[in-house]
Parts: structure tokens; C-alpha cells; sequence
């Protein structure tokens, strides 16, 4: 296999098991192996695969969103507070210096595994969610 693929078989793999950790630690808190009804099986097999879900699909829109530079400004602003806070004086970085000193380094490329595992789990959430209405006797 060339080393690509490669690589982006231990991403999706290492995403989708934080993902299956993170169900697991949902299902383990809510006791699941003691739910009777099958209705509140599919429930909570519904809340835990839509936390990983959300998380991960979130995650990958934080760093689009830093990509465009949607914190450099918070980053700039926190920046100069600290410097003000400890003491350290000297000439302030200007703001236009400090974005063209941020974007140098260049973006973040190849986070879409992040949203497309996300989106797997999310989809099986509402694969269960659908289930859960089809067993649902309220």
C-alpha cells in the first residue's frame, strides 16, 4: 500500500476508536447492561453514539474555522493582556504584524477525517434514535 493510504487508515482508525471510547464511557455511565426495555436500550445506545458524533464533527468545524483566522484576533488581544499583566514592557506587536506572523506557518490540511468519522457516528445515532421511536410505548 502506498504511504498515504496508509496514513489515513490510522487516522480514521484512531478516530473512530476515541469515538467507540467515548460511546463506551457514555454507556458505561448510564448502566446499560441494566436497562430492561428495549426502548431505553436504543436511547442510550443514541445518546452514546451522538457525543462522539457532535464532538468530532465540532471539532473539525473549530479548525476550519481557525483556519480563516476566526481567533487570531481573541489570540492577539489575550496575548497583550498577559504581557500587560506580568509586566513586560517594550514595543506592542501591531495587529496587522501579528496576523502576518500567525499565517506565515500556513493552514491545517487533512482534518476532514475528524467530520466524516463524526458523521458515521452520527448517523448511527439516528439509525438508533429511529429504532427507539419504532419500540417506544409512551
Amino acid at each position: 500500500m502506498k504511504p498515504e493510504t496508509v496514513t489515513k487508515i490510522i487516522k480514521y482508525a484512531v478516530t473512530a476508536a476515541l469515538g467507540g471510547l467515548i460511546a463506551w464511557g457514555v454507556l458505561a455511565l448510564r448502566d446499560y447492561t441494566g436497562a430492561e426495555p428495549p426502548a431505553e436500550k436504543y436511547r442510550m445506545l443514541c445518546d452514546a453514539f451522538t457525543f462522539p458524533g457532535v464532538l468530532l464533527m465540532l471539532s473539525a468545524a473549530l479548525v476550519a474555522l481557525s483556519n480563516e483566522g476566526a481567533f487570531l484576533g481573541l489570540g492577539y488581544v489575550f496575548g497583550v493582556a498577559l504581557k500587560g499583566l506580568i509586566g513586560l514592557g517594550g514595543r506592542q506587536e501591531r495587529y496587522a504584524d501579528y496576523v502576518e506572523r500567525k499565517t506565515e506557518k500556513g493552514r491545517a490540511k487533512g482534518y476532514g477525517f475528524m467530520f466524516f468519522v463524526g458523521l458515521g457516528y452520527f448517523l448511527l445515532a439516528i439509525l438508533f434514535l429511529v429504532l427507539f421511536y419504532i419500540h417506544f410505548e409512551g
